[in-house]
């Protein structure tokens, strides 16, 4: 069992060191010259509070204004989302209604990008807000034509208390890591709040109608478009290509959100991420099965500390030029207590992801 566990933090270890390294890699790229035609593409369900904000970050948004269109699909809202839209007042919005049978994010940005007239897809959600500079920055990418895919740097709101640092902690070790990844020329996932992509490339490659997953808009297009087309997906390491989002407000919301990011993996066909998913399980069950037997065998102890010491080292290593980006570096005192927290929160959110339905959109979705 000692030589398994040391064998698994061994794989850690390396893996998370390519992810810094694969960090370092990635430069900036902002040619401010390059205007090719986008279609910023948001699905949206019962998101009445987010409109106002939404449609004046939209409207602010510095490019030339005949070669930027909004389509915005309202999925069947029960609030006042659809009023609101149709009061904003925007020659470039186009206001797209789900008919009657039709429903879900997949099949909402579907009929978004067959309706685009831009070359360029740029996707996030409702409930995020952006700089001036943001479709510019994505933009700014296509102009090497090798490149597919964008993926955008998502940050949350600066918040108080622990839950909401927790939160943010985590959610940064994910774009860190994806970030990573993509730097070495192996994508694994990328966050649908903030991503671009050629429009030509998703008519070819989008398979959203073979999967079953409620979610995964965003990873399952990543990885049809790294199957046929590797080393073609790049980040967008750019303040301001900064998406900013809000983290669940609640303890219940957020399980119930984590239980949907994690459930989707089930249908992962990407071997380096389903890799990646089985090491980071096992990663925390090493952790929490040695923080258990130390009570029991002295001699767990010592196995536990220095398991939890090189994990904690490792991780630090990548999360602080990743929260230097985000400007959170006041996030950093909350790793180590973070390290053993994430250890059961993990294995308690994979088990019930495939145990327990969840609710999105005021949907329930089963496993």
């Amino acid at each position: 069992m000692q030589f398994l566990i040391a064998f698994i933090t061994l794989l850690y270890v390396l893996q998370i060191l390519q992810y810094r390294i694969g960090w370092d890699k990635i430069k900036s790229v902002n040619r401010q010259a390059y205007t090719p035609k986008v279609s910023v593409v948001i699905a949206m369900r019962n998101e009445e509070s987010e409109i106002i904000r939404l449609i004046t970050d939209l409207k602010k948004q510095i490019y030339p204004t005949d070669k930027l269109e909004f389509i915005l699909v309202n999925d069947h809202s029960t609030d006042a989302t659809l009023e609101l839209l149709q009061q904003s007042a925007m020659d470039n919005l186009q206001i797209v209604n789900m008919p009657d049978g039709e429903f879900g994010k997949k099949n909402a940005i579907k009929k978004a990008v067959v309706l685009a007239e831009g070359e360029i897809i740029l996707a996030t959600d409702a409930d995020c807000s952006f700089l001036s500079t943001w479709a510019q920055t994505m933009a700014s990418y296509f102009e090497d034509s090798s490149i597919k895919l964008v993926s955008g740097p998502v940050g949350f709101y600066k918040q108080k208390g622990v839950f909401q640092s927790l939160q943010a902690l985590e959610f940064s070790s994910l774009i860190g890591s994806g970030a990573g990844a993509i730097g070495m020329g192996s994508a694994l996932f990328c966050n649908g709040a903030n991503m671009a992509y050629r429009k030509d490339i998703f008519l070819e490659v989008n398979k959203f109608e073979n999967d079953t997953a409620a979610s995964g808009d965003d990873v399952f297009l990543l990885h049809s478009v790294k199957a046929k087309y590797p080393n073609s997906i790049a980040f967008a390491k750019d303040e301001n290509a900064i998406v900013i989002t809000e983290g669940a407000q609640s303890i219940k919301t957020f399980i119930n959100q984590r239980k949907r990011w994690t459930a989707k993996s089930s249908a992962y066909k990407d071997w380096a991420s389903i890799y990646m998913s089985y090491l980071v399980l096992f990663v925390n069950l090493a952790i929490g099965f040695l923080f258990a037997m130390q009570f029991f065998y002295q001699q767990y102890f010592e196995l536990f500390i220095l398991f939890f010491i090189a994990k904690f080292i490792v991780d630090l290593f990548l999360l602080y030029p990743v929260l230097r980006f985000f400007k959170r570096t006041d996030l950093i005192k909350w790793i180590f207590p973070f390290e053993l927290f994430y250890s059961f929160y993990i294995v308690l959110i994979v088990a019930l992801s495939f145990t327990k339905s969840f609710e999105w959109k005021g949907r329930t979705h089963k496993k």
